[in-house]
């Protein structure tokens, strides 16, 4: 077997010695140092825009989470609610189109079917309302109503008073006959008013020149304009199975001396 060599036993590379490795440190952090004063001035912009830049995605966030709608309105409903695009505005429908009529009366009563409907104390807390005086029906459940049938029910209320000759003798005797008074038609004038401004529509309409004589002096406006709602039995759907109706529910007596007795439920 071969000996090795002297030379093949010398390393390849040479071993650094103790005063070597003093002069590598040495040198190795005068070149951080010269690297550090020579390109300072990059540094320095860098940060500056590292800043910027992390300043500007908090500012957005923050921006955005204010826009970003919270939907406390639809805490209960969730995923319930559907959405369709359609045309903005189409004519509206038989019956709602025709003169005041028992048929129309009934499609404004099929409308308002759920106006008043149950909800539980758990439900209450999820929504984060305060549970106090609230008041409840039989069964222990409270008695609440969703916005939009708030609305509906002043849309019909202005309705009739648009057609008090119709609506007149139907009412005048009746618990009812004050809703159709200045006070309750201001207020839904007002909540209606709200509704409108709080949902803003934003769909945009034109208007076209048209070769007649009408009330815009020859000129019409174009509602086809496309937009996202809400599918109607989505929401009615959700609410007819909680729905309380006159005649079926009475109150839980309440806190105060003149409704410490049970109420049978009064028509709105």
């Amino acid at each position: 077997m071969e000996k090795h060599s002297q030379e093949s036993q010398d390393p390849l590379l040479p071993q650094p010695t103790e005063e070597n490795s003093i002069h590598v440190r040495k040198d190795g952090h005068q070149s951080i140092r010269s690297w550090l004063r020579a390109n300072g001035l990059l540094i320095a912009i860098f940060s500056l825009l590292l800043y910027i830049a992390t300043a500007l995605t908090i500012d957005l966030a923050v921006k955005f989470s204010e826009r970003v709608p919270k939907h406390h309105d639809s805490a209960l409903l969730g995923d319930i609610v559907q959405y369709e695009e359609r045309t903005e505005w189409y004519p509206p429908e038989s019956p709602f189109n025709g003169e005041p009529s028992d048929e129309l009366d009934a499609a404004w009563d099929d409308l308002l079917f759920a106006i008043n409907m149950r909800v539980t104390d758990d439900e209450l807390d999820i929504l984060g309302i305060d549970k106090t005086n609230r008041v409840k029906v039989n069964g222990g459940d409270n008695i609440a109503s969703m916005g939009v049938y708030h609305h509906l029910h002043c849309l019909n209320n202005l309705r009739m008073v648009v057609h008090w000759d119709y609506y007149k003798d139907k009412y005048v005797n009746t618990p009812y006959f004050s809703h159709f008074g200045t006070g309750h038609s201001d207020h839904c004038i007002n909540a209606l008013r709200q509704a409108v401004m709080c949902h803003a529509n934003t769909a945009i309409t034109t208007f076209e020149w048209v070769d007649e004589d009408n009330d815009l002096d020859g000129k019409v406006q174009r509602l086809e304009t496309q937009t996202t709602c809400a599918k109607w039995d989505s929401v009615d759907n959700w609410a007819r199975q909680r729905s309380l109706q006159a005649g079926n529910y009475t109150y839980r007596p309440g806190p105060f001396e003149r409704n410490k007795h049970n109420h049978e439920h009064v028509s709105r």
